[in-house]
């Protein structure tokens, strides 16, 4: 589905050789994992998979808290501000991690020098979808039905993996709707439910629990490629030639955190996700689990911002 699978996979034992015994005891106490979004979308939810995980294997209970807004902001700069000793942790999102220095005129921090990403253990892309009632079955029929009726469609975004493939959309369709920005994941699938607005890209984590009630559908996913626990719904990719957006989930911690400390991290991430029911969950949710030690952890992010400084130009988004 992604193209580093290279990285993916590799066993346990790989990760958790060499660095083990410089490593201090790791958590001391509660660990505050900060989701910058919403309860119920993406971060939240992994968030929650990976803390139960890492508070099973250390017994130290590790919090997750919602902090919603500024497009992840508010999340970051609560972890930016808290002291740089492991114990704060931010899901880390395509958003947060690659995407907000190009969205954003003054960015009010930057990933590549603010925070250390210390493990990147999932990536998975996003879909493109529309109420259960919508009359549109097809990417080319909602696209018809654009152009038939410029500026009086409606699509929702509420953060970077939402924004971006819709303004991509618009971009390479040569498509003109109204993209209306969102506080939170909720509100925007309750306007969707309602048809306040008529379609969504929304990443696979948060779209699966909603495909799974039966209130939406899928048109398209956003891989390079149908993915198999979707196989009759098309690649975007297949009616826009070089369409593909796919994020990672993280975590990362402020910088100048100590070195011993983020290996301590990387290890407890990556054995948390090797767990066999961790795997399990990731992969029914379409997610590609993932397990790299913290030198190719920093690489990826590094690549992904690459990426997807890329991505948003194509998409003709400016910055605000």
């Amino acid at each position: 589905m992604m193209q580093r699978r290279a990285m993916l996979g590799w066993g346990l034992a790989a990760v958790a050789g060499g660095a083990r015994a410089e490593a201090p005891a790791y958590p001391r106490q509660q660990v505050r994992i900060v989701a910058p979004f919403g309860a119920g979308g993406s971060s939240d939810l992994i968030a929650r998979l990976i803390g139960r995980q890492l508070q099973a294997a250390t017994g130290k209970p590790f919090a997750v808290e919602n902090l919603p807004g500024g497009n992840g902001t508010v999340g970051v700069l609560a972890v930016l501000n808290a002291p740089a000793d492991g114990h704060t942790l931010l899901l880390g999102t395509t958003t947060t991690l690659s995407a907000s220095p190009f969205l954003l005129k003054n960015p009010p921090f930057d990933p590549g020098r603010d925070v250390s990403v210390v493990c990147a253990f999932g990536q998975s892309a996003g879909c493109l979808m529309v109420p259960a009632d919508s009359p549109h079955r097809s990417v080319a029929a909602l696209a018809a039905h654009i152009r038939a009726n410029p500026g009086q469609l409606n699509s929702g975004w509420f953060n970077g993996s939402s924004r971006i493939p819709a303004a991509l959309f618009k971009q390479l369709g040569g498509l003109d709707f109204e993209e209306v920005s969102y506080k939170g994941f909720s509100t925007a699938m309750a306007d969707l439910r309602t048809g306040r607005i008529h379609f969504v890209f929304l990443d696979m984590v948060a779209a699966d629990a909603q495909l799974r009630s039966g209130a939406f559908r899928a048109l398209a996913v956003t891989t390079p490629k149908r993915v198999p626990s979707l196989p009759e719904v098309p690649a975007m990719n297949e009616s826009y030639e070089g369409f593909e957006t796919g994020g990672f989930w993280g975590f990362a911690v402020r910088a100048g955190t100590q070195l011993p400390l983020q290996r301590a991290l990387n290890q407890l991430a990556t054995a948390a996700v090797q767990a066999p029911e961790v795997l399990a969950t990731l992969r029914d949710m379409v997610v590609e689990p993932m397990a790299m030690d913290l030198e190719q952890t920093a690489a990826y992010a590094e690549g992904e911002r690459v990426k997807w400084g890329g991505i948003i130009r194509r998409a003709g988004i400016e910055p605000e």
